[in-house]
């Protein structure tokens, strides 16, 4: 029994038609289809999302209100609390570029006190150390030198010919005026 070709072209065509129908049509169909499903389940996820924010927003101005006051508080005497390291940092700074060594340490508060007070220790060439406490004086930060004392090398001695000179002092730093009260005055 022998096919016939009429036969043979209508099976071919029986699979081959559907088989490009579905490859050009139902195909990219099904993957729009499933973009949009896709889409549609963001779409509701970043809905749920925003539905939370007003929520969030109330949340973040309540713990703002409660942390209002904390940091007022904290954020009162920054200017007295700050302007001590600035110093520092100032003298650290000022004592590099003039090749000087300078150790600060803080001292010890007085009752009624509001100044802050450090001791002062370093080494270098006297005109540098001259130069540094000059700057410190006329400086921004208002350093004031309550002791100051320039101790020379002896003659005798391995840092003759170097020429480090030692420093000691101490020094304080006022408590700077409210701007807000000196204006209004």
């Amino acid at each position: 029994m022998a096919v016939k070709y009429y036969r043979l072209v209508f099976f071919l065509g029986f699979i081959l038609i559907p088989s490009v129908i579905w490859g050009v049509q139902v195909k990219p169909d099904l993957e729009s289809r499933d973009n949009y499903l896709q889409r549609q389940l963001n779409a509701i996820s970043i809905q749920q999302q925003n539905s939370k924010l007003p929520q969030q927003r109330d949340q973040l101005n309540d713990m703002w209100q409660d942390f209002l006051p904390i940091a007022s508080e904290a954020l009162e005497n920054l200017e007295q609390d700050l302007n001590p390291h600035l110093v520092q940092k100032r003298i650290d700074r000022a004592a590099a570029e003039l090749n000087c060594e300078i150790h600060i340490t803080p001292k010890a508060t007085q009752k009624d006190d509001r100044a802050v007070r450090f001791i002062v220790t370093g080494s270098g060439r006297y005109t540098d150390l001259v130069k540094l406490v000059d700057q410190l004086e006329q400086g921004q930060h208002f350093v004031r030198f309550e002791k100051l004392s320039f101790i020379m090398p002896s003659l005798d001695s391995a840092q003759a010919s170097y020429g480090a000179v030692r420093l000691t002092g101490a020094i304080m730093i006022p408590v700077l005026k409210n701007s807000e009260q000196t204006e209004v005055k």
